[in-house]
This record gives C-alpha cells, structure tokens and sequence, in this order.
C-alpha cells in the first residue's frame, strides 16, 4: 500500500487459460499491430536500418512481422495475451475459430442450435440435487443448470442465467468461459450436481469430478438462489445427447459414484410421471412485405357466413 492509501488490486486472472484458437489469436493481433506501427512510423519518415538511429529515424524493426527477432514478437504477444485473458476475465466471450490439427473447425451458429430445458415449475430452490447426460455424440453440446428465465435464442452460457459445461471445447460457461475438466468423448455421461444450501455447483465425466484451473472441485459458486434453478442443454447441428433426470435412478450410470455418497438427490426423485421439457429453437423474425414486391401480393379477402335454421 501506498503511503497515501492507493493498494493496487487488479483483477486475479490466474485461472484464464487461453485457448487454441485464442492463441492464435494473439499471433494475429500481435502481427496487426505490428503493422499499424510501422505504418505509422512510415508516414513520420521512418526508414529501415540495421541499427536504431533516432536522430536519422532508422528503425531495425521496420521490417515485416515473421522476421522480427524472438525478443520483440514475445514481447507483443505477452501484452496482447494479458489484453484478452483481462476482457475474458471481465465476462467477454472472445471465440475465435478454434484450430485442431491445422484444420479450422467452424462454430455452429446460433440457429442451428436446439435447447431443451425443464418446465419452469420445477426450479428447484432448496437441496441438494443430481442428474446426468450422455454425450451420444460427443460433439458441440452444453449442458448444465440455469435460472427459469433462460431465453430460447441466447446461447447458453453467454449471460448470466445458465451455468453450464461445455465438454467438445473443455469449458465451463457464465457469462464469458474459462478452460475446465477435459473434452468429453462419444459415449461419455456428464453428472451434474448442483447445492442450492452453499450455492455451488459440481461436474462429473464418467464419474469423475472434473477440477477447475485452480485445482478446486465447485465449477461454479455464491450465486444467487432465489429464482431456483432448472436442468438445461443445447445440442449443435447433428449432434445427440440424453438426458435422464433420475426418475428412476437405478438407470443412472454413475449416480452411487458420487452424487449419492455426497447426499445429492435425483432431481426428479419421487415424480410420478416424466418431466415436462420444453424444446426450443432461436426464434424466427418476420417482417412486412413491401407494397410494391414483385412477386407477393397482399389482399384482403371478406369471408360471408350465412346462418339457417
């Protein structure tokens, strides 16, 4: 601290990860920048030269980006690098292509994902609570716990309603992402468990608990309880995922693994029918066909009803 009281306290970004294809990321936005600058130092009539000569305006570096030494491109990587872990740390959700292999895996777009959530009379506002999903097909699905008022056309995890795991990229999700557990596999079955007593939230991969950055087993923690939570899931193009909320849970694959020795319930523990689920798509927009289109016409048609004994 300060001897006039100023104690600087930035943001803790120790568990924010970066990506893949944040990485390369970086590498991009280090290379723009680069560019911008030499741009600039152009116009002020700056030349190339082996050495720095400010009183002739020779810069070594005036050269382009791949033959920049080591020194320098780390340089601007790192600050790029602290840049974009601090915006995700803020809640943004900075996504870009991810890269496997070379090989750009294109992101699903939002309108071609579909939501499955509980009926909202169900929110669960007290207790302790279990269910589980099977990644049928392993590929872009989220599955996790949200507030009632989760909307239909918002990608979940990207507001602050659902908590979610998203196991093809190994994330957890709330309104931005941070790298979590490990990328589930064709086949595999997600426990998710959820402790509306100290507000905490717990996920399993086959069993195991999955751990956060920070080597802690609570994915999520002291969020705010009073509208109750909901089991939720949103699967991609072509992808399958089941979901089993326990009415009977001997069908639960790894329920006595941990959720039962650590007091969790089934949610739908008792229920005498099937849950009510909701499935819903982003919802479509319509708007006015213009008067003078050339292929659609609007006319208003007056129907006559004749009434007879």
């Amino acid at each position: 601290m300060m001897s006039n009281s100023y104690k600087p306290s930035p943001l803790d970004l120790s568990d924010i990860k970066l990506t893949p294809g944040q990485e390369l990321l970086v590498d991009k936005l280090a290379e723009n920048a680069h560019n911008v600058w030499a741009k600039d130092r152009i116009k002020q009539g700056w030349t190339y030269g082996i050495q720095q000569d400010l009183k002739s305006k020779r810069n070594p570096r005036l050269v382009p980006y791949v033959l920049l030494d080591e020194r320098t491109k780390k340089s601007n990587r790192d600050s790029l690098r602290e840049a974009i872990r601090t915006m995700i740390g803020y809640g943004y959700n900075i996504e870009p292509s991810d890269q496997e292999g070379g090989q750009v895996v294109e992101r699903v777009s939002i309108d071609k994902v579909r939501f499955f959530r509980v009926e909202r009379t169900y929110a669960v506002k007290t207790g302790k609570w279990y269910f589980e999903f099977e990644a049928v097909t392993g590929g872009d699905m989220r599955v996790g716990w949200a507030r009632p008022g989760c909307k239909p056309d918002v990608e979940l995890g990207t507001d602050k309603l659902a908590f979610v795991f998203d196991g093809y990229r190994g994330h957890c999700l709330n309104i931005g992402s941070r790298l979590f557990g490990r990328c589930w596999h064709v086949g595999d079955v997600v426990g998710c468990m959820i402790n509306m007593e100290d507000k905490s939230m717990i996920f399993t991969l086959n069993g195991e608990i999955l751990i956060t950055t920070k080597g802690s087993e609570l994915c999520f923690t002291d969020f705010e309880t009073e509208d109750g939570f909901i089991p939720v899931c949103s699967l991609g193009l072509a992808q399958v995922g089941r979901m089993n909320l326990g009415k009977d849970a001997s069908t639960f694959k790894y329920y006595t693994t941990c959720g039962l020795q650590e007091g969790f319930e089934p949610f739908a523990v008792n229920m005498n029918r099937e849950v009510t689920m909701w499935f819903s798509k982003r919802l479509p927009t319509f708007v006015n066909v213009p008067k003078d289109h050339n292929h659609i016409a609007v006319r208003q048609k007056r129907i006559l009803v004749k009434f007879g004994c």
